[in-house]
């Protein structure tokens, strides 16, 4: 998981996040890390403040196929979503 230092997570919140998340994501996070940094790129580039506190709380729907993953978010303008997503974040969950 040492990627998530180039999307600026600090090591604090990385081991949090090693702490509390399960073996069987960590396991999956971990084999399929090319995936999983492709849609956290996605989600950082999109310009939202809170990709951090997505993909903390939301790791497993960094498996999703990118292509799948982008169109999760592609489906709404760019501005309104960024603004809905730094205003809560858990917003995520509904698209």
């Amino acid at each position: 998981m040492n990627f998530l230092e180039k999307y600026d997570f600090a090591k604090e919140d990385i081991e949090e996040f090693m702490n509390n998340t399960p073996k069987k994501i960590l396991d999956l996070l971990t084999k399929h890390g090319d995936l999983v940094e492709t849609n956290l790129k996605f989600i950082k580039d999109l310009g939202t403040n809170v990709y951090k506190e997505i993909f903390i709380n939301y790791p497993d729907m960094f498996l999703m196929d990118a292509s799948n993953f982008a169109q999760k978010f592609s489906q709404y303008e760019t501005d309104e979503l960024i603004a809905s997503l730094n205003n809560n974040f858990k917003v995520v969950e509904y698209l």
